[in-house]
């Protein structure tokens, strides 16, 4: 009885750091899989405001700038350039902070990514 209790200790005192360095990596995983998943959705979030943000600029620039231009015959090539322009400081100016520095990392350039966000949805509306 005392040889079965011994032997019992000593697999239980081998068995414990097994298990709890199969627990550490159990927890590392699932820490790391849930880290993951907030990073996709704070992007995903990211960029359903930038989307909303840039549709949101071409608009306000249509209305506000381009049609104003078109009714007097001086919308130019130039004239172009400086809607787009308008459309995107407008486009950054309704992104939070946060979105803005997740776009920066995500994409390495938040002007760039409206820019196409936004002439995106010109060819879009254009179309429509």
């Amino acid at each position: 009885m005392e040889f079965l209790a011994t032997l019992l200790q000593a697999v239980i005192a081998a068995a414990v750091p097994v298990l709890a360095a199969f627990a550490a990596r159990l927890l590392n995983a699932k820490t790391d899989e849930a880290q993951l998943k907030i990073k996709n959705t704070t992007l995903s979030n990211a960029v359903g405001q930038a989307a909303l943000a840039a549709s949101a600029a071409v608009a306000y620039v249509a209305q506000t700038y381009v049609d104003k231009l078109k009714e007097a015959g001086k919308f130019s090539a130039e004239k172009q350039k400086e809607a787009l322009a308008e459309a995107l400081v407008t486009a950054k100016q309704l992104l939070t902070l946060d979105a803005q520095n997740i776009l920066l990392q995500a994409y390495g350039s938040v002007s760039t990514y409206l820019e196409k966000l936004i002439e995106a949805e010109i060819k879009e509306k254009k179309r429509g």
